[in-house]
């Protein structure tokens, strides 16, 4: 708002339009999926970016009945939400650790987590499944919750630190003064000044757990167990596309993240300022 105001009548119309534009890329295909899901195959057929002439759920009853994508869904809840939580709640700690005290070697393990955020998904595959399969944790939750954890904690515990350590040392001390020892000091200041940041880690690990392919296709073979995302990449087959099906399956994956940054977007723009606007 204090931009555009200091923004001329003429110099703010080319940027509505182009933030018209960028808005309407990001809306459309959400539009498009949508009335694709409700329309038949052979109506998709003969005009596929037409209005549908009849508008049918038939596509989602059968991604419920013959494709099982309630218990998908509800294998990818449990997963994602142990993940994400167990992620933030390992992330705080290490970062606030990393942020307030002399941890020895906190540059190198800076360094580390950068080294490893660089290090593609498709590289770690092999040698992760040969691990928990000799743990006997593939085809089991707690061995995909144990890679969506070990994965995620680089970036979380480094985008926390740098977010930590915006709070002022001086709020530490005086919690420390006060008898506050380190785990009353993180609860009374650390968190409450960092809840924006911790909001947005999570939001950003929900969707990097939630739209997972890789590692929940490959460690999580068995048909009952298997999460959202792989079961929509299953839909239909070799040589006949449905595509309204698939867009009705594409339409239930990706709900809950639009509900989740709908509703949450402002935590993550705050937390995001939080930790690179000092």
């Amino acid at each position: 708002m204090q931009t555009s105001a200091t923004l001329g009548r003429r110099a703010r119309l080319p940027v509505f339009f182009l933030l018209l534009i960028v808005a309407f890329t990001a809306v459309y295909p959400v539009v498009f999926m949508t009335t694709t899901a409700l329309r038949t195959n052979t109506d998709y057929l003969k005009n596929p970016f037409g209005l549908p002439s009849q508008f049918t759920l038939q596509n989602f009853r059968v991604l419920f009945t013959e494709y099982n994508l309630g218990q998908t869904l509800l294998n990818s809840s449990i997963v994602v939400s142990v993940g994400v939580a167990s992620t933030v709640v390992l992330s705080v700690l290490a970062a606030y650790a990393m942020a307030k005290f002399p941890v020895p070697g906190a540059r190198f393990l800076n360094s580390a987590f950068v080294s490893v955020m660089l290090i593609p998904s498709q590289v770690l595959i092999i040698p992760v499944y040969l691990l928990l399969s000799r743990m006997g944790l593939v085809n089991e939750y707690a061995g995909l919750i144990l890679v969506y954890v070990a994965v995620g904690i680089p970036f979380s515990v480094f985008f926390l630190t740098l977010s930590f350590k915006s709070i002022p040392d001086s709020l530490v001390e005086a919690a420390r003064l006060d008898g506050a020892g380190f785990f009353r000091t993180l609860v009374s200041i650390i968190l409450p000044i960092g809840r924006a940041s911790i909001a947005t880690l999570a939001i950003l690990q929900f969707l990097s757990m939630w739209n997972e392919l890789l590692f929940a296709y490959i460690l999580m073979p068995d048909e009952t167990k298997k999460l959202i995302t792989p079961a929509v990449t299953e839909i239909g087959t070799r040589l006949v596309s449905d595509q309204p099906l698939l867009s009705a399956g594409l339409l239930i994956t990706s709900m809950f993240p639009i509900l989740l940054l709908a509703l949450l977007s402002r935590y993550v723009v705050q937390g995001f300022a939080a930790g690179i606007g000092r």
